[in-house]
C-alpha cells in the first residue's frame, strides 16, 4: 500500500472514529498553523470577493462550510448550515463584530456548469443570508484545501470561528442541535473577551 493510499485509510479511520465519538456541534481547537487557501470567487450578488481577505466581521467571522463529496451531500450540509444559522440568529450572535459566511465549497467542477450551480445556489439562500456574505469556492483539492485550516472532509456541515482577520480558530460539525448552539454561542463569547 502506497504512503498516500495509507494516509488515506488512516484519515478515514480517523474520521470514523470521530464523528462517531463526537456529539453534534462539539468544537475542535484548531493548530496555530492552520490557513484558509486564497480563493478568487464572487459573491451570490455577483460581487468579486477573495475568501478569506474579504471577510470582514470587526472582532470573529462564523464561516459556515459545505464541504460536500455530492451533490446531496452538499445540499444536505447547505440545509444543515442554513439550520444552524437561523438558530444562531434566535440567540443574537451576529453583529457587525460577529458576521456570518457561506460559502459551499466544490472540487473539480467543469467551468461550463459553474453558473448553473451558482445560480441554484443563489436560490436557495435567497431570503435566508445574505447574498454578499455567501459565495461558492471552486476548488481543485477539497481535501487540501480542508486540511491547510486544519479541517477534515467527513460528510458533515462545518462551521469555523474565525479571527476579524480570518484565521481559523475552532470548528464545529454536525447538525443543529440545542447543545450546540449552546457551545458555540459559549465559544464566541469566550474568543471574543
Amino acid at each position: 500500500m502506497g504512503n498516500t493510499a495509507m494516509r488515506k485509510v488512516l484519515l478515514t479511520i480517523f474520521t470514523a472514529l470521530w464523528v462517531i465519538g463526537a456529539p453534534a456541534g462539539a468544537g475542535t481547537e484548531l493548530s496555530e498553523e492552520a490557513v484558509f487557501a486564497t480563493v478568487k470567487a464572487k459573491t451570490l450578488d455577483k460581487e468579486k470577493f477573495v475568501f478569506p481577505e474579504d471577510v470582514r466581521g470587526a472582532q470573529l467571522n462564523i464561516l459556515f462550510l459545505a464541504m460536500g463529496g455530492d451533490r446531496e451531500d452538499g445540499t444536505f450540509q447547505q440545509d444543515a448550515l442554513l439550520a444552524w444559522q437561523a438558530a444562531l440568529e434566535e440567540r443574537g450572535v451576529f453583529s457587525d463584530d460577529v458576521m456570518a459566511y457561506h460559502f459551499p465549497v466544490m472540487e473539480g467542477v467543469p467551468f461550463f456548469v459553474k453558473g448553473i450551480i451558482v445560480g441554484a445556489i443563489r436560490d436557495s439562500y435567497a431570503g435566508k443570508v445574505p447574498l454578499d456574505q455567501a459565495g461558492v469556492l471552486f476548488i481543485k483539492d477539497l481535501e487540501a484545501f480542508a486540511e491547510a485550516a486544519g479541517l477534515v472532509v467527513d460528510g458533515q456541515p462545518t462551521i469555523v470561528i474565525a479571527t476579524s482577520e480570518a484565521k481559523p480558530l475552532q470548528s464545529f460539525k454536525g447538525e443543529v442541535s440545542p447543545e450546540g448552539v449552546d457551545e458555540i454561542v459559549a465559544a464566541i463569547e469566550q474568543i471574543g473577551q
